[in-house]
């Protein structure tokens, strides 16, 4: 039986372990999220091994519940950032969340490839349009009626610095469900009403822990928040 997801990392991991459209989101938040790492960080990192099909792997977990389905005593452990880890370990194997249901190995070319593939995201300037994106909302309003899933969305303009030479849309989607399908459908959408221009949809979920730009979206009065249905 599957666990039971404590964070969006496992939520997507579990999503993914069924459906191969939810894996680049997987990789994505797999970089960006901290892991629990078996072993010590001082000033150089040292990580426990395990003996698994194929050899040795390190053992990393998605939260320190996953932890204790492999080792109930009180191991020597640490936190850090995925990419974090699999920059300084570079051409070891991992194996994510070991004792639970699904687990992961992660070679060390399928390491390599997820740091070449989601590089670190730039900084974000963040901004509302000069000029609203009527067209865009009233597309993407149309197709969030039809899809119970969505709650609400919220819309910000944002630029990479020293990239983008303009600003671009980005929706802050509170959502359930196929997450991964609908941003699919939203771009769609969006490359019908704005062809060409560069979309960014962004997932939110409120009762999770935010980042700054996370904080800013769900601060945006939303452009659509789904009717409650009549008593």
């Amino acid at each position: 039986m599957a666990f039971a997801p404590e964070n969006e990392l496992e939520r997507i991991m579990l999503q993914a372990a069924q459906d191969a459209s939810a894996r680049p989101a997987f990789y994505r938040l797999l970089l960006t999220s901290k892991l629990v790492a078996l072993g010590s960080l001082d000033q150089t990192m040292s990580l426990d091994t395990i003996r698994g099909p194929g050899g040795e792997y390190h053992p990393v977990f998605t939260s320190p519940a996953r932890v204790k389905a492999l080792v109930q005593e009180n191991v020597a452990r640490f936190v850090i950032p995925g990419r974090q880890l699999f920059e300084i370990a570079r051409g070891a194997k991992f194996v994510l969340n070991p004792g639970s249901s699904p687990d992961k190995v992660l070679t060390a070319e399928e390491i390599d490839w997820c740091l070449k593939t989601f590089p670190p995201a730039p900084d974000l300037i963040v901004a509302q349009p000069k000029v609203y994106p009527t067209r865009l909302v009233k597309v993407l309003c149309v197709l969030f009626t039809s899809r119970a899933a969505i709650r609400k969305a919220h819309l910000v303009y944002v630029a990479r610095d020293g990239i983008d030479a303009k600003a671009h849309p980005m929706i802050g989607l509170e959502a359930d469900g196929d997450v991964p399908r609908l941003v699919e459908e939203i771009f769609a959408a969006a490359e019908a009403a704005l062809p060409g221009e560069a979309v960014d949809v962004f997932y939110l979920d409120p009762s999770g822990p935010l980042n700054p730009l996370q904080q800013h979206l769900l601060s945006v009065p939303p452009f659509f928040v789904r009717a409650l249905p009549p008593n």
